[in-house]
Parts: structure tokens; sequence; C-alpha cells
């Protein structure tokens, strides 16, 4: 569709865009140098998903403190960069660029922890790749940093100048999501549906995903319609079709936009029967604070589990990182941890030749029915988690509330 092509290109000209300020090169630095190596976090430290950063950050430097600071022979040093921009709080290509750019020029990188949002790993990734560095990210769910199902131009290669895979993200990516959205449709006996996207090419796929499982489990995709949700757009038509169209429920594809509450109103005062699902959005609650009744009809699908879901390990963890940080710690506190331990144990693992990029790459790739504090997984060759669970939350008072868990049968890439 010509959204979905527009969304594409202008991906590809903001990856241009930063290459061409330094270029991506692919490394012929095989090794970090010296005993002293360093492990690179980079995340929006300011803005909505500051609270969210903050846990992660705070995961990895306990896990870092847990092992000592050091893997093996080597001691580990740990810089958190932020790729927000100071006059937005949102990720910027240019701060993710040049935080990758700092990671990758660094020859004491052995691991380049980020970013969270998926168009910021799509900046950030060839970089990290071309010179050869492990990068793993605790969300950044877009199916096009490991697959080309329903992806865009030339994906995923063209995020891996190297030619070989170095990205590993913990949390189940889009297909994944997709199934969870599906299951949860049955289980609400869902039988027509109506799919939207925001236009942004990093959610499209996630709907093309959906509509294409929906109709595999016998629920009927009377349209997909790609819509703006930006403030201000109006949805009066887009509505009309919708109820005109006699769906049972809606679901849409698409990062947190000023319009997107007012649409989700507009869809609960034309017919307060349908129900309204989405991907939810970590760390901003002003999209299920501004919704009012259609709340009701609400179901928001979330990597996000309480920690009762976790293995006692974790919770655990959980316990001690409140004592410690005095707040409250949850999935992405776990996510860092773990991505860090990862490291260090690849590290570790390498003896001597811990400070190899490719050989820490190659053990963090063997990683195989680990136990971990997100429970057991393993990594495929394509870089994806086995885990599998995905959460669904409603919405209560203006936030949103956990509602019940989703086991997606088969997860992982090959």
């Amino acid at each position: 569709m010509l959204a979905r092509w527009l969304g594409l290109v202008a991906l590809a000209a903001v990856l241009l865009g930063v290459a061409g300020c330094g270029g991506v090169a692919v490394s012929d630095v095989a090794e970090a140098t010296g005993d002293q190596l360093t492990v690179y976090s980079s995340l929006p430290l300011q803005g909505p998903s500051a609270g969210v950063s903050e846990q992660i950050v705070d995961g990895e430097e306990l896990a870092l403190h847990d092992a000592g600071g050091r893997a093996g022979r080597f001691k580990i040093d740990y810089a958190s960069l932020d790729d927000a921009s100071p006059s937005t709080g949102e990720w910027n290509p240019g701060v993710t660029a040049t935080n990758a750019k700092i990671a990758a020029q660094d020859t004491s990188t052995i691991a380049y922890l980020g970013e969270f949002d998926s168009a910021a790993t799509a900046v950030s990734l060839p970089f990290i790749n071309g010179a050869g560095i492990l990068q793993i990210s605790p969300a950044s769910p877009y199916v096009g940093l490991t697959s080309s199902l329903d992806a865009g131009q030339d994906e995923p290669e063209r995020f891996y100048p190297s030619g070989k895979r170095t990205f590993v993200r913990l949390q189940p990516g889009d297909t994944v999501q997709a199934q969870a959205q599906v299951l949860l449709m049955k289980s609400l006996g869902v039988r027509r549906l109506y799919v939207l996207d925001d236009q942004n090419a990093f959610e499209v796929p996630l709907a093309d995903i959906v509509a294409s499982d929906a109709e595999k489990a016998g629920i009927t995709v009377l349209a997909h319609d790609s819509i703006s949700t930006k403030s201000g757009a109006a949805f009066t038509g887009e509505v009309e079709k919708i109820v005109a169209s006699g769906a049972q429920a809606v679901f849409l594809a698409g990062a947190e936009e000023r319009g997107t509450a007012a649409l989700w109103q507009a869809l609960y005062s034309a017919a307060p029967h349908l129900l309204l699902l989405a991907p939810s959005w970590p760390g901003d609650e002003s999209f299920t604070a501004a919704i009012g009744a259609a709340q009701a009809n609400t179901y928001l699908t979330t990597p996000v589990l309480p920690a009762s879901s976790y293995p006692r390990s974790a919770q655990l963890l959980l316990r001690r990182f409140r004592r410690i940080f005095g707040i409250e710690g949850g999935t992405y506190a776990l996510c860092g941890y773990e991505a860090m331990t990862l490291v260090l144990n690849a590290v570790t693992g390498a003896g001597a030749r811990g400070n190899d990029r490719q050989t820490v790459i190659d053990r963090v790739f063997a990683t195989s029915d680990r136990d971990s504090v997100l429970g057991r997984y393993s990594i495929g060759a394509d870089g994806e988690t086995t885990l599998s669970r995905y959460g669904v939350d409603r919405v209560r008072g203006g936030r949103p509330v956990f509602y019940r868990t989703i086991e997606v049968a088969a997860a992982g890439g090959a």
C-alpha cells in the first residue's frame, strides 16, 4: 500500500542520512584491546520512556555489580548513553547514530545494549554490526530487524553490513505479539475484525501479520486501512466505515500519538459494543488516561508480566532491586539484568578470548535452554528469543491494569 511504501522510503532516507554523517563501514578490528572492556547502553533517559529506561539501566548496573565489575580475566566498564533529544525527550536519529558511532569506534567495546525503540535500533544496528560488536535490545519488536516476513525492502539484510547476525532481542518480537493478539481475539469471541495501522513503517508489518494470522484462525478480516493518528486528525469517515462493516473488534498497530485517544473515543461513541485492541505503549500512560469510557472495551497486549509470572530467582532479584534503588522493578529491570549477564557470561566463558568480539557473539547466539530471571529460553540463529508469553492489560481508572497472560505455542527463530 502507498502509505507503507512512503514510510519505508522515509526510513531509508533516515538511515542513509545518518550513514552519510560518518558512514557505516565494516571494521576489521576483531578484538577489543587490552584487559579492560566496555559495555555501552543506549536508551531514552528523558521523556515518557525515562522510567522504563531507568529500570533497564539499574538492572544492567546491578548485574555488573553482582559480578564484581569483572568477567573472567577482564575488567568491565559500563557507559550509559542517552538516545533522546534534550528538546523533545523522544529518541532522536542523530543522537542515536552518534551513540552508535561512539561505541563502534571505541576499541574497548565488547557489547552494545540497546535500543529501546525499533526505529532507533534500525539506526544504530548498521554501525554496531559493521564494527562486529554484539547488540542486545531489551525491546525493539519490529519484525524486519530479524526477518523478511512482511518487512521492508532488503530487510533484514540492510541492517547487517558485515553479513553476519550480531543482534539479539530479549523480548518476543512482532510475530509473537501478533499471535497473542489473535489468541486474545479468539478468547473474546471475535469473528469479524477491522485492522488499522498508523502509517508508521515500524508498525505496519504488525498489522499485516495480525490480519494474516486472524484469517488463518478463522476470523474474517473485513478491511485493513492506513490512517493518520497525529494530533488534529479527523476520524469521522473512518469510524463510519468501521461501524458499517459490522466489525466486532478493531485492532490498531501504531505508536502512541496524540490523536489515538481521540480515535478510541470516536469509535466507542459510535459503537459501544466494539472491542478496541492495540499494543501497549510502555512508560506512557497519556493514552490510557485520555480515552475515558472507551477504557471499558480496551485490551492492550504487552510483554510486561507481573513479578509472580517469573521464576523465583526473578522475584528475589526484584526485592533486592527495590531495596537498593528505592523503586519498584519489573520486567524491564529483569531485561537489563539479563542483557548484562548474557554479555558477562559470554566473556567469562570465552576465557582468554573474552575480548574477541566474534567469539562473544557466537557464545551468546549459542544460548540454549538457559534458565534466567526471564525464564528458560534459547536464542535462534536470527537473534530471536524463544520466550513466548505476552500479557494483556485492561484499563481501569485511566491506567493499564494486568488482565491475563497468553502463552504462544511457538516462538523464536531458526
